[in-house]
């Protein structure tokens, strides 16, 4: 009897021990087994890290903003039924052009600016349009206004109704620099792609203050920031980001050859922008800036015939009454700094002065004759100059730069017919608003004062005038 219960126990002994050492070797198993789970986990975590980049980043935290924006357009579509040009001429009068309208849908991009539903894009991006509806990248759909629009610019600020929208923030594009990532975000192709989320494209600033002509438009953009940011069509007024997840710039044109993007695109920089923005929402519009400086370029034939430094730009003439007149600048005054800005050809002044508003203040240095100088004045809005009446019922104003440039006048000097009263004998001559009046008489006109002496007795004159371009005579006799 005690042998069996010896031989159980010695059973038994072996038994716990073989349990005790299966145990410990499961244990240390499933330690392995965790420190290995813990481990991979650890390593997911630092490879999702890593693939949330700065850019990743940015292109999240501005991607809810930008919106897609579908415009429909009427257009007038003449059709002939003659496509020489010879048969159109001699047979146009019985086979007239047949004209109807037609609706056309165009794409582009926006980006939300505000939690109010204010939205950025380009002016021709929603130009003609008779309806715009507005796309969310949650698919929310919005028709909207247009608040305000500026071609020169290529601008444009709409709105839609409601409230808690999501909003990009707006940042500084005075500071950026060449080579550094920037990120486009737009809506290319719009809705062929059946996804109202943007897409988004990555490149560098290449180049700053481009100033180039549009291959589509009668527009010359001026001070640009320039991209390799792939931009196509449907990209227009989408966001250009830094890595910040700041908006530096509003995505404009490319440069193509092809019809696609060739990694030269261009975008109108967001500090301007800030300008539109707050300028429009105040006033509906962009109030036209008034300096008044005529100015040309220091030419070789200029500086020697003037015996002065071929440096800077050379003041022409300067408006009557004007902001730059009345801080003392004169003709022959050579500019050659803006706000800190050298100057030294017109494309220079022109590329300076094409992003300037009413308000801003400028601090000019330049040189007469060999003394420096320097001024400084604010920008005024351009108000309609006093208008000139006459017995004939001609009505004119003194040409100043903003109408030169408003209506493409060749002139510095002369007076501008801005009325011609109905019935007039200003009329029956055959006056029309947008004349100049260049002589009457002998006398060459240079301003309203010599308009009203030479029309003060007017009989048995002439007048030279020119009309886009083309210059007449008119005679009137006594």
């Amino acid at each position: 009897m005690k042998r069996k219960e010896i031989i159980a126990g010695l059973i038994g002994f072996v038994v716990c021990l073989i349990g005790l050492f299966l145990l410990n070797q499961f244990k240390a198993k499933s330690q392995y087994n965790n420190l290995d789970n813990l481990r991979l986990v650890n390593l997911n975590d630092e490879i999702s890290k890593q693939r949330m980049n700065a850019i990743v980043l940015a292109a999240k935290k501005v991607g809810p903003s930008v919106v897609s924006i579908t415009v429909i357009q009427t257009r007038i579509i003449s059709v002939s039924p003659f496509n020489d040009e010879f048969f159109r001429q001699f047979f146009g009068d019985f086979f007239p052009e047949q004209r109807y309208q037609q609706k056309i849908k165009s794409l582009g991009s926006g980006v939300i600016i505000s939690t109010d539903g204010y939205i950025l894009t380009n002016e021709h991006v929603v130009s003609n349009a008779t309806e715009i509806n507005v796309t969310l990248s949650d698919a929310r759909q919005f028709k909207t206004r247009i608040v305000a629009t500026d071609k020169a610019l290529d601008l444009a600020l709409l709105k839609i109704e409601g409230n808690n929208f999501p909003y990009a923030e707006l940042g500084n594009s005075e500071d950026l620099m060449i080579g550094e990532w920037v990120i486009a975000l737009g809506n290319p192709f719009g809705f062929l792609l059946e996804d109202t989320r943007p897409t988004v494209t990555v490149g560098v600033v290449s180049a700053l203050n481009r100033a180039i002509k549009s291959t589509y438009e009668e527009r010359v953009y001026k001070d640009m920031i320039q991209t390799d940011a792939a931009i196509n069509p449907g990209n227009s007024g989408g966001p250009l980001a830094n890595i910040l997840g700041q908006v530096i710039g509003v995505n404009t044109f490319i440069f193509t050859s092809s019809g696609g993007s060739e990694g030269v695109g261009f975008a109108r920089p967001i500090n301007v922008v800030k300008k539109f923005i707050n300028e429009t929402k105040q006033f509906g519009k962009i109030r036209p800036p008034w300096i008044g400086i005529w100015i040309q370029d220091t030419t070789p034939e200029v500086t020697e015939a003037m015996g002065i430094e071929k440096r800077g730009v050379l003041v022409s003439n300067v408006d009557r009454d004007s902001p730059a007149q009345n801080s003392g600048i004169k003709e022959g005054d050579r500019i050659v700094e803006i706000n800190n800005e050298p100057v030294n050809s017109l494309s220079a002044w022109d590329r300076i002065i094409a992003n300037l508003f009413v308000g801003d203040t400028l601090h000019i240095n330049l040189y007469r004759n060999n003394d420096s100088l320097s001024v400084k004045f604010v920008i005024k809005e351009y108000q309609d100059a006093s208008v000139l009446g006459s017995k004939l019922g001609i009505y004119v104003e003194d040409i100043n730069l903003y109408l030169a440039k408003k209506y493409g006048l060749g002139y510095k000097q002369g007076v501008f017919v801005t009325k011609v009263a109905q019935g007039s004998i200003g009329e029956k001559l055959g006056f029309a608003p947008g004349d100049v009046i260049l002589r009457i008489g002998e006398t060459r006109i240079k301003s309203q004062d010599d308009f009203k002496r030479s029309v003060a007795d007017f009989k048995n004159k002439y007048f030279i005038i020119d009309r886009g371009g083309l210059i007449f005579q008119i005679w009137l006799q006594g």
